[in-house]
């Protein structure tokens, strides 16, 4: 999940690790939550497109998988570490 949720307050969540953004908001604070995030070099960007969640049946002639049953996530989050995984300067 990418927005944690607890006592009504919010905290935007790293997609790829479990890294947080350090301060909680409150629900009507929302777009200063994804405000002060981006500032602190948060990538969130709308997520690509939904999964099919069709069934195999007609192929193989099986039950409907019921495995990975996440909601589909409409943004993706990932923190400043994950975003740029490679230090800047260096030799390489």
């Amino acid at each position: 999940m990418s927005i944690a949720r607890l006592n009504g307050l919010n905290q935007v969540t790293c997609d790829s690790c479990p890294a947080s953004y350090p301060n909680t908001y409150a629900a009507e604070d929302w777009q200063v939550m994804i405000a002060d995030a981006r500032t602190a070099g948060w990538v969130i960007r709308k997520a690509g497109p939904q999964r099919d969640h069709s069934d195999t049946s007609d192929l193989f002639g099986t039950a409907p998988r019921i495995a990975d049953g996440k909601r589909d996530e409409p943004y993706t989050h990932t923190c400043p570490d994950c975003a740029n995984p490679l230090p800047s300067g260096g030799l390489l």
